[in-house]
């Protein structure tokens, strides 16, 4: 269920209920391209099952084992052995 959202041209708000995603989506863009205002949209999933991003982290992994080092000051998180390094010079 997605829910799009806009203003008309008075600044009235309407919505309006889509079952899938492609269709909020067109709607969307139909809105935009008409010239409305504040166009967004909202999803609620109905097959969502638990709380959105990793809810647990035990001593540096997921609850499925996978590492996690993520952090909001590392927001990429640090170079793994693997990465690749790419830098540009200035000639």
């Amino acid at each position: 269920m997605f829910k799009v959202y806009w203003t008309t041209h008075d600044g009235a708000p309407q919505s309006q209920d889509e079952d899938g995603l492609t269709q909020a989506l067109q709607l969307v863009k139909e809105k935009r391209d008409a010239g409305f205002a504040f166009v967004t949209m909202v999803a609620e999933d109905p097959n969502h099952v638990g709380k959105p991003g990793v809810d647990a982290v035990v001593d540096g992994k997921t609850p499925d084992g996978q590492p996690y080092d993520w952090s909001k000051a590392g927001r990429a998180g640090k170079p793994r052995r693997n990465d690749k390094v790419v830098t540009v010079k200035d000639h």
